[in-house]
Order: C-alpha cells, then structure tokens, then sequence
C-alpha cells in the first residue's frame, strides 16, 4: 500500500493545531484536515479569547500538561505575534463555596505559585469587580488570556515551515483500520496513513468508534461582550482574567483585546444539541438576560447590555475529561476530543503528547486518565 503520509490530523483547531505543529517538528510526512479553514470562528477555536490558569480547580492530575502548555504557548509568542497574554488570573468567591475550596485543593497538591488576597485587598487592587462581603480572592500569577485565532494560526504556519501540508474545506467523512495502514475518506476523495489523529472537536463525534460515540455529546456554550465605561481599566495590564463563584452566579472573563469590550461568560450552562452544522448561534432572551444581570451586580464598569453574542459547539465526555490516547477498537487512531468546555489551555501539552506516542513513543502514564478506554457512561 502506498501511503499518503505519515500522520494525518483530522480538525486543526484548537488541539490538532498544536498537535499537526508539534508532530512535524519530529515528521514532514504531516497532513491536516480542516472542514473549514484554519482558526474558523465557527468552531471552538471561536471567541477571540480562552482562560490559560496553573492554578487550576479541576484538579492536580493537570498540572504536567499545563506547565507543557505554558511553555509552549510562550513558545508560540516568540514565533511573532501574540498567542498568550500572561496576565495574571484571579479567582473569586466565599470561603467554603464549592469552587474555592477545590481551588485550595489543587493549589496544596500542586504547590502552584499564588497569592491570597483578602476582601478588602482585592477590592483595592481589582475595583472593577463589585465584591460580596464574604468574597476573597486567589492570584494566580502564571494565568493569562490566549488568543485562540492567534494561537492556532501560528501552530498551523511553524508546522507547515516543518514540512506539513494543509487541506483546507475537506471534511473527513469515514476513518477505517486496516492491518498495515489507516483509511480516510472525504466525499469524494481517500488517503492513507501510517497512523491517524482525530481531533475534530464537536465534529469528532461520527468518526469514534460506537463505544466511545455513545459515551459523550455534542454541546452549545455561549460567549457575550460587553463595551466598558473606560477601556483603559480593562486591559491585560489592570484586569486579569477572572472566574467567579458567588451570589449564587458563576462567570468568567478576560481583559479587552480590542480596546472597547470585555468578554465575560459562563451565566449559563452548555446545552446538548444533536447537530453542531445547526448550531444556534444567537443567544435567547433566558440568556442574555442572565448576562445582563451578572454584569449589573458584579462589573459596574461594563455596560450591561451585550454588545456581541455568539456561540460556538464542543464536544463532552460524561466526566467532563478529554479523551486522549489509541483506540483498541481501531488500530493506528489516535484520539484527542472531548475537551468539554477546558481544551486549549492544555492544547499545546496535548499536541506534545501526541507527537511523542503517534511516533513510536512511550504512552505517558501521568495521563492514563484521559485514555479513551475509559468506561464512558451516557
């Protein structure tokens, strides 16, 4: 059987990005998929900014990828442009709630570098922020924004100066093992490769095998703007990115990238959607009003109305962590999805995983967890 190619990386967005970069640093013979185009905004890669945090609640078993990620990402700064803004991250709430006690958790078992910052210190330091009486904050000094155009678009040129190829508008229809070899197909063409990375996001779905397919779903976040009183106060260098817990309200933000509005997210839930090319992209009145009033009590610099809404589909697993590792039930497939909501922090340590165990390298047992052989339960 002639081959096509070494690898191939089906969806360079967010992960397969760093995975197609990372890979043809160590192999030229790299080809990439992309149904649409590369840091298309109607994928996941969409919404100008996401969370980069070493302080992370979700848990101690992250820590490797996210000091691989941070390095990486610097890495990525010095190719030209900015794909990572360490501003610094605050994380918001009252003692004893949910996400700052697993916050504290995390930080003991990791030893993360961090500063605690008491009501009335943070609400010197940050007066953006419209504090509760019992809230306190955690500065995490290595956090910052990554700029997810930015970010995927430099991973994609750094891995075609290494040699890899780029196939724009071509959707991977099917992935079938063979013996010796892995078949891709789109409607009207077909490759083949030693090995295979599916890294399609909300569209991996359809090419997972039926275990895996049944276990997890696709889903809708939505992202909102909102245009500042005073600009100056919400750049990287005043406002960290932020998660806040308290009032009964979670939401999330970052600092203003084009000098007027401010993301800020995360009043509501994600949704199952059945689709992701059906997406709804506009967000309803439920939402938008729940936006309306998180920002009227927490951000009084902001105007409340969003000025800018969208939405974006990502694909999650029932315990909320990516699946990461081979197949059993398809030889030469590799799997990165799943990510629910928390990939592109950890994008570039993932994409580092991969090129070192799709080419002949030994697993990474610190990441047993994420392997795709897990039991999923729907």
């Amino acid at each position: 059987m002639q081959l096509d190619g070494q690898v191939a990386v089906i969806g360079v967005g967010s992960v397969g990005s760093m995975a197609l970069w990372r890979t043809a640093l160590r192999s030229r013979d790299v080809v990439g998929f992309e149904a649409a185009h590369s840091a298309s905004d109607r994928t996941a890669v969409g919404g100008d900014t996401r969370l980069f945090r070493r302080a992370y609640q979700e848990g101690a078993k992250y820590s490797g990828l996210l000091a691989e990620s941070e390095r990486l990402f610097l890495e990525l700064n010095d190719s030209g442009g900015t794909a990572f803004i360490p501003c610094g991250g605050l994380s918001i709430g009252a003692r004893g709630g949910s996400y700052m006690s697993a916050l504290g958790v995390s930080i003991r078992e990791t030893a993360a570098e961090h500063s605690v910052l008491e009501h009335d210190e943070l609400g010197a330091r940050y007066p953006q922020h419209q504090l509760l009486p019992n809230d306190f904050g955690i500065f995490d000094p290595h956090a910052g924004a990554i700029r997810t155009d930015q970010a995927v678009l430099t991973a994609v040129e750094l891995a075609k100066q290494a040699g890899a190829v780029v196939k724009s508008h071509t959707r991977i229809r099917s992935v079938v093992s063979h013996r010796d070899h892995v078949e891709i197909s789109s409607e009207s063409e077909r490759w083949h490769f030693a090995s295979v990375v599916i890294a399609g996001g909300a569209w991996s779905s359809d090419l997972l095998p039926e275990r895996v397919r049944l276990g997890v779903y696709a889903a809708r976040l939505s992202l909102s703007w909102f245009l500042a009183r005073d600009a100056a106060d919400y750049l990287p260098e005043r406002f960290p990115i932020f998660i806040r817990e308290s009032g009964g309200v979670h939401i999330y933000g970052a600092p203003t990238v084009d000098g007027a509005t401010v993301k800020v997210s995360g009043m509501t839930p994600h949704t199952r959607i059945e689709d992701p090319d059906q997406l709804v992209r506009d967000l309803s009145d439920v939402e938008n009003m729940a936006a309306i009033d998180a920002v009227s009590r927490f951000l009084p610099g902001l105007h409340p109305a969003p000025v800018r809404a969208d939405s974006y589909p990502e694909l999650y697993s029932p315990d909320d962590a990516p699946l990461v590792g081979w197949v059993d039930e398809m030889p030469g497939v590799y799997v990165a999805t799943g990510f629910s909501g928390r990939g592109f922090k950890i994008a570039p340590g993932v994409g580092e995983t991969i090129a070192r165990e799709i080419l002949g390298g030994a697993p990474s047992p610190e990441l047993a967890f994420l392997s795709p052989q897990r039991a999923l339960s729907p």
